[in-house]
């Protein structure tokens, strides 16, 4: 395991639909960390499988061609609206990794044992110096088990299609919330119960529930909880 400097680290995991992405970029800009989006490179490797038409279980060839592949990824935009910027052997493909093809086949890519200790090994890489703020659904549990402050967010699901019903809008997509609500509870089901690296409460970690919650409410209760433990 790589040495991390886990004494300025906040990890933030959830479900998909729990306001984790905006609200981990806004606290890292406003508190000066960096912003480390975990989930943009479990999609790459989905989008490296579907692009290659590799069987989405097949560990080892997906493995075997994300290794001759360039991966790229920027996580400093500044507008918290904006994705990771993200680039495979220099070609941007921050949209394509935003597809409805790549969310619905995330998870399972992602329950792949070898492809999570893969991109584990360069998550803890990118956090080895400390002063970050990791988003994923492992950050907390397994990438930085040590981490300053472990966050976990959740909502309703009722609340979790809505937001992503109007994410989709923003951005000109018109899908059925019966559709939505189903990918939802499909990828909780594959998140939750694979067996390597399962989403989970953290140990020692908070757990909040934004469902009736303002997003500057979550971000100041998680930056008040950071301020308490940095207290000298």
């Amino acid at each position: 395991m790589n040495k991390i400097k886990t004494n300025n680290i906040i990890t933030i995991d959830g479900p998909a639909g729990s306001g984790k992405s905006t609200i981990a970029k806004i606290i890292a800009k406003d508190l000066g960390l960096t912003y480390i989006d975990t989930g943009a490179m479990y999609r790459a490797m989905t989008l490296i499988a579907l692009d290659n038409n590799i069987g989405l279980e097949d560990e080892k060839s997906i493995l075997a061609r994300a290794k001759d592949i360039k991966l790229e990824i920027d996580s400093s935009a500044s507008d918290e609206n904006n994705y990771t910027k993200l680039r495979l052997d220099n070609v941007d493909v921050t949209d394509e990794i935003r597809s409805r093809e790549v969310g619905a086949a995330v998870s399972i890519v992602s329950k792949l044992s070898g492809i999570r200790k893969y991109l584990v090994s360069i998550q803890r890489e990118l956090a080895g110096e400390g002063n970050a703020v990791l988003e994923g659904r492992d950050t907390g549990s397994i990438v930085c088990p040590d981490a300053l402050l472990k966050i976990f967010l959740t909502a309703s699901i009722a609340e979790r299609v809505k937001r992503r019903k109007l994410q989709l809008y923003k951005k000109n997509q018109k899908v059925e919330v019966s559709s939505i609500e189903e990918e939802i509870k499909n990828r909780d089901h594959i998140d939750s119960s694979r067996e390597d690296s399962p989403l989970v409460v953290p140990e020692d970690g908070i757990e909040i529930d934004t469902s009736d919650m303002t997003i500057l409410e979550v971000i100041n209760k998680i930056k008040q909880l950071y301020y308490d433990r940095t207290k000298t």
